[in-house]
C-alpha cells in the first residue's frame, strides 16, 4: 500500500556540494509544553521475548538482543564543529555554520561527498546526553540525504563516510528554540531490506490501528485528543514518517498520562522478510536501543513498553504473525 505526505521544504544554507533544508510544514505548531516530574528512568529486559513461538497468539521470538544505553559515538574525537579527515580519506565542500533551526523538531541534510567508499552514518546527542543514529543512504556519485529527529536546545550532529584511507567526519551545531523536551521520545530505523516499517505509540489501554494508537493514520500533522481534552500540548505528534527504506520515523509526547505505552512496529509492503529494525527510546532524558534481526511483511513486532510516570523502559523482541489479520494495516488485538 502507498502512502504519500507531501514536504515543503525552506532552503537554510547552500553550497556547490550540500543543501540543509528544514521541512517547515511538518513542524507548523510543534512546540509541545512538557508536564510531570518523572523519576529517573530505568530499563529491563522483558522476559516474554525469551518465549517460545508456539504460544496460540501467533507470537515468536526473532533474534536480535536487545541494548541497554544509547549509541555509540562513530567519532569520540571529533567535537567540535567542522571536519575532522586525514590524506585520502572521503572529503566534501559542505559548510559547516551553526544552523539555527527555530522550533523544528526534524532537520533533513542533503549534499555529497566525494571518494567515500558505500554509505555513511549519522550521529546526533544532546546536550544532556540523549543520542540517536543511522545509515546516510550515499549513491555512487556521493549524493545523499537523511533525516534525523532534533532535540531541544543544541546537539552536535555527526556525518561520518569511509574509505581505505581512514574516516571524514563532518560535525555541525544545531541549536533549537522556542521548544521543550518530549518526556516520551521514540524513533525507527531500518535497512535497505525493509520495505516501509511503520512506527506505532498506543497509549494505557489501547489497541494499534485505533484512535489510541499513534500512527501515520492518525498522528502525521496534528495528533490525536490524548490526556486533557482539548488540550494539543499533551497530544502525541508523529513528525517523521518513512514510506521506503532506512526510516527514521519518529513520535514524541510531552506530558504523557499516568500509566503503560506500548511501541510496536509493523513492516508493511513486500520488503524482505530478513530486513533488521532498531528503536530507540529516549524517555526523561535516557537512551534505550533495541534491535531485531529480522520482520518479514505483515508482521508486528513489540519493541518495548513505557512506564510513566517512572520512566521505566522494558525492551522486547516478541513478533506477532499478522497476516492472517491484516487490513491495511494489522487489525489484531495488540497489545
Amino acid at each position: 500500500m502507498q502512502r504519500t505526505f507531501a514536504f515543503a521544504l525552506a532552503v537554510i544554507a547552500t553550497a556547490p556540494a550540500c543543501l540543509i533544508v528544514s521541512d517547515d510544514e511538518q513542524n507548523a505548531n510543534e512546540t509541545e509544553s512538557a508536564s510531570g516530574d518523572a523519576t529517573s528512568p530505568t530499563t529491563t529486559d522483558d522476559p516474554s521475548a525469551d518465549a517460545s513461538g508456539d504460544s496460540s497468539s501467533g507470537a515468536d521470538e526473532t533474534g536480535g538482543a536487545p541494548s541497554d544505553g544509547g549509541f555509540d559515538d562513530p567519532a569520540p574525537d571529533c567535537n567540535t564543529p567542522g571536519e575532522c579527515t586525514c590524506e585520502g580519506c572521503p572529503s566534501s565542500e559542505i559548510p559547516t555554520a551553526d544552523i539555527l533551526a527555530g522550533d523544528a523538531t526534524v532537520w533533513t541534510f542533503s549534499g555529497s561527498v566525494m571518494d567515500a567508499a558505500g554509505d555513511g552514518e549519522f550521529y546526533i546527542e544532546s546536550a544532556d546526553g540523549q543520542t540517536f543514529g543511522g545509515t546516510i543512504p550515499t549513491d555512487e556519485s556521493g549524493a545523499f540525504t537523511f533525516t534525523t529527529p532534533l532535540f531541544c536546545g543544541e546537539q552536535l550532529v555527526k556525518c561520518v563516510w569511509s574509505n581505505d584511507a581512514g574516516e571524514y567526519v563532518l560535525v555541525t551545531r544545531v541549536i533549537t528554540e522556542d521548544c521543550v523536551e518530549p518526556d516520551i521520545r521514540v524513533s525507527l530505523t531500518w535497512d535497505e531490506r525493509g520495505d516501509d516499517f511503520e512506527l506505532h505509540l498506543v497509549r494505557p489501554g489501547g489497541q494499534i490501528n485505533t484512535e489510541d494508537d499513534c500512527t501515520w493514520t492518525t498522528c502525521v500533522g496534528s495528533g490525536p485528543d490524548w490526556g486533557v481534552q482539548d488540550d494539543p500540548s499533551d497530544d502525541p505528534r508523529k513528525d517523521v514518517d518513512n514510506t521506503g527504506a532506512y526510516g527514521p520515523e519518529n513520535i514524541f509526547l510531552a506530558g504523557p498520562e499516568e500509566g503503560t505505552y506500548t511501541v510496536l512496529v509493523e513492516h508493511w509492503s513486500s520488503g524482505d522478510p530478513e530486513a533488521p529494525g532498531t528503536v530507540t527510546f529516549n524517555v526523561g532524558g535516557e537512551t534505550t536501543v533495541v534491535s531485531i534481526d529480522a520482520l518479514a511483511p505483515q508482521e508486528v513486532w513489540t519493541a518495548g513498553t513505557i512506564e510513566w510516570p517512572s520512566g521505566t523502559v522494558t525492551t522486547s523482541t516478541e513478533i506477532y504473525d499478522c497476516a492472517d489479520e491484516w487490513s491495511s494495516g494489522c487489525t489484531a488485538a495488540l497489545p
